[in-house]
């Protein structure tokens, strides 16, 4: 009998690593039948797509509630479909709020199905209250930083370290004469990159301050050029649109699969916090952490955030290597400041160097397959 999967990814950085994951698992056991939810990478390993990671990309208290209909309609079908299925297990790629919910409700409906974690919900960070429902709800928690696994001590689930695959993804698609070729920009040139993120409402809040500072700098740093590589989630159309009024827009090239190139061969960027901060620091360009969430959402995340830094790079290498602005500080005048100083070569020589602390901490290459392997067992195919 052919046994069933499902795998759940809620957002880009949650397809990009289920795709990687996906395609170990055909490659060991191509008559696995995957089905459920994932983007543009992930979709070809897909037997059945059940819906598409740009239907579950909300962030944010008060955007989720807005759109707790819709997100309801879908959990529905995905626990029809897994039903109809006979699944034999389920693995959940981060996206913890929905998935978490979505492992309760497995686990009452089909108590023999095994249910996998890839990617530990930030807990460290906040709602260390999950940590115990984290602990027993599921079968198997993947981490992919070091210091996770000890905070399910104790606890039945199999909690371990497997390492980052963002260590073997992340690498430029193409070499640096390849990528300003292609794009037209000025290899003698300043660059500096834009990732104002991957959902809509983050292009709504960071792009517009971003934009600002490039149509100002168009006058007060002629010479610098400006780089936006689109994510798979967004339209062109929608991030051009956010670069400010028709008769004055941002000085700003979009491009389209070549997101670490942009970066790679970038002298800085402006990154919104997130797995991007991550890629970029491996990528080794010196860079600055943007994040801003609606007013009332982030009132309500301070009562729970209890880290010294936001950014995962920063996080990771337990100090600052990138600066943070959040919130009023992302503005033109503060990215500008700060964009400035990245600008300088002593100073981006010595984040360059920091930058390669943060590679230390992911682990070695091969997370997709260990995980692979590892989840193939617990499943007995």
């Amino acid at each position: 009998m052919i046994q069933s999967l499902l795998v759940i990814a809620g957002e880009d950085s949650g397809d990009l690593h289920g795709a990687e994951l996906l395609r170990e698992l055909k490659a060991r056991r191509p008559d696995l039948r995957i089905i459920g939810v994932g983007g543009p990478r992930m979709t070809p390993f897909l037997d059945r797509k059940l819906a598409d990671v740009k239907d579950l990309a909300v962030v944010g208290f008060v955007e989720v509630i807005k759109h707790l209909p819709r997100l309801n309609r879908l959990f529905q079908q995905i626990l029809a479909a897994a039903q109809e299925e006979h699944i034999a297990g389920a693995l959940l790629i981060d996206y913890p709020g929905f998935n978490l919910r979505l492992a309760r409700a497995l686990r009452k409906r089909m108590p023999a199905v095994s249910l996998h974690q890839y990617v530990c919900p930030q807990v460290w960070a906040w709602k260390k209250g999950r940590i115990p429902e984290l602990g027993t709800v599921l079968n198997t928690l993947y981490c992919l930083f070091d210091f996770e696994p000890e905070l399910f001590r104790g606890y039945p689930v199999d909690a371990r370290f497997v390492g980052h695959p963002l260590v073997e993804v992340v690498k430029p698609e193409c070499d640096r004469a390849t990528f300003f070729a292609e794009t037209g920009l000025d290899p003698a040139r300043p660059l500096v990159a834009l990732l104002p993120g991957s959902r809509k409402g983050e292009i709504e809040r960071l792009l517009p301050p971003m934009a600002e500072l490039a149509r100002r700098w168009r006058t007060a740093r002629p010479e610098v050029q400006w780089v936006l590589p689109v994510a798979p989630t967004l339209e062109p159309a929608f991030v051009r649109a956010h670069l400010g009024p028709t008769q004055d827009l941002a000085p700003v090239t979009l491009v389209q699969d070549r997101p670490y190139a942009a970066r790679a061969h970038a002298d800085a960027a402006l990154v919104a916090s997130g797995t991007a901060t991550l890629e970029t620091a491996l990528l080794g360009t010196p860079f600055a952490i943007a994040y801003k969430l609606n007013a009332l959402t982030y009132q309500m995340a301070k009562r729970f955030v209890k880290v010294p830094h936001f950014g995962l790079a920063n996080v990771v290498a337990h100090r600052e290597v990138a600066p943070e602005l959040l919130q009023g500080e992302v503005n033109p005048e503060r990215l500008g400041v700060e964009l400035t100083r990245l600008l300088e070569p002593d100073t981006a020589r010595r984040i360059r160097a920091e930058l390669g602390e943060v590679r230390g901490h992911l682990g070695e290459p091969g997370a997709a397959g260990r995980v692979a392997e590892d989840l193939l067992h617990k499943l007995g195919v």
